[in-house]
């Protein structure tokens, strides 16, 4: 009997491994089977335009299979796309509170409900979701953009000030440029209220983290004039001139008055003749043909416009010559010019005198900020025929 029991027991384990086998198949296909259902109850539910109900579904099937987490993160960003903001935040709300997710995974959860946040215009829930990421590897350096895009909105630039240590460390030019132009915010304020030593070390600042802040030296030659400090102003001027050729025109005639100052005009139109050599600017050629017309005479002048026009053809520089040519014509001569001149006028006042170079917005008024795209310092005064 007893050898009989012995002989039995390892069939009876067997039997016991086979039954528990086929249950844990069992158990598994049973959980394969509800998930199927969910994802196709879930389906079933967008496609009947039941979305409510679809997200509901599909997140309960989450529960069950954790890999089915890119399709809802695919989900969420087809609602945002759509405008449909409260749908994607369920989404990357359940994702967030969701545990077992790995790290990755979680860190783009909150990275991707920090963007829903921002474009529901919700800033400071936004910037919590930034911040918690700020060391991380994948979205450290992201988050930062949009923390500083969110300072920029609500024009907290101190806040974004108290981010420079860590910008400064990843060394992103970018940023670093948008951090220049906070100083110059600051720097704004502290020009409006005549603080001389606050704007200058502010607009240092600036400069010492993107020295081709063009706006920096622009405000800075601005305070040394209010002083009576022309000589520094002057620099500054020629210092844009080097940091960004496209913007310089803006500042021809500020450094102009400069130059009369400090009784050093002929340095001026040096420096101007090299800038039209150089750029075949319009505001530069016009300039320049003001300074031969009052040293060498009309028909100096005459000459250096009309071989200027043929190397490089700009409307505004074909509105100056018909001046000049009104300013020695006879009256019955006059007519005919005066209606061209109007016309030419009545066309460069409807043209938008600048354009931003990052997103094409244009724009009558200078903003240091596009309105459009939001960079700061890429709207400049318009190239080509109708431009400089």
């Amino acid at each position: 009997m007893i050898e009989l029991l012995f002989l039995l027991l390892p069939v009876a384990m067997a039997y016991g491994w086979f039954m528990g086998r086929n249950s844990v198949k069992q158990n598994q296909q049973t959980e394969k089977q509800d998930l199927s259902i969910k994802y196709s109850t879930g389906l079933n539910y967008l496609l009947s335009n039941q979305q409510d109900k679809a997200i509901d579904s599909l997140l309960d099937a989450l529960k069950v299979e954790d890999d089915s987490v890119e399709a809802h993160f695919a989900m969420a960003n087809l609602f945002r796309k759509r405008g449909e903001l409260d749908r994607a935040l369920k989404v990357h709300e359940h994702l967030v509170r969701l545990g077992g997710l790995p790290t990755k995974a979680k860190q783009q959860a909150v990275f991707e409900l920090g963007k829903d946040f921002l474009s529901a215009g919700l800033y400071d829930r936004a910037e919590k979701m930034f911040t918690k990421l700020l060391k991380s590897k994948t979205y450290g350096l992201k988050s930062i953009s949009y923390l500083l895009q969110i300072f920029q909105s609500t024009k907290d630039w101190q806040q974004g000030l108290s981010h420079k240590k860590l910008i400064k460390k990843v060394n992103d030019k970018r940023q670093l440029h948008t951090l220049a132009n906070f100083y110059c915010e600051l720097a704004t304020t502290a020009f409006e209220q005549d603080k001389f030593i606050d704007v200058i070390e502010l607009l240092e600042e600036a400069l010492a983290l993107d020295p081709n802040s063009c706006r920096a030296n622009w405000l800075m030659a601005k305070i040394y004039e209010n002083h009576d400090q022309c000589e520094q102003a002057a620099q500054c001027y020629q210092a844009i001139y080097e940091q960004d050729k496209e913007f310089f025109p803006d500042v021809i005639q500020q450094m102009h008055d400069c130059y009369t100052r400090l009784d050093e005009l002929d340095d001026f139109y040096k420096f101007i003749k090299k800038v039209y050599d150089e750029t075949a600017s319009s505001s530069a050629l016009i300039t320049y043909v003001n300074h031969i017309q009052e040293n060498n005479g009309h028909k100096k002048a005459k000459e250096f416009i009309l071989t200027a026009l043929k190397r490089r053809p700009t409307i505004r520089g074909f509105q100056h010559f018909i001046k000049m040519q009104m300013s020695q014509s006879d009256d019955v001569d006059n007519t005919s010019l005066d209606l061209i001149k109007d016309l030419i006028s009545e066309y460069i006042n409807i043209k938008h005198r600048y354009s931003c170079r990052t997103c094409g917005f244009n724009s009558s008024t200078h903003y240091w900020s596009c309105p459009s795209c939001h960079e700061w310092e890429q709207l400049k005064p318009v190239r080509g025929l109708e431009g400089e």
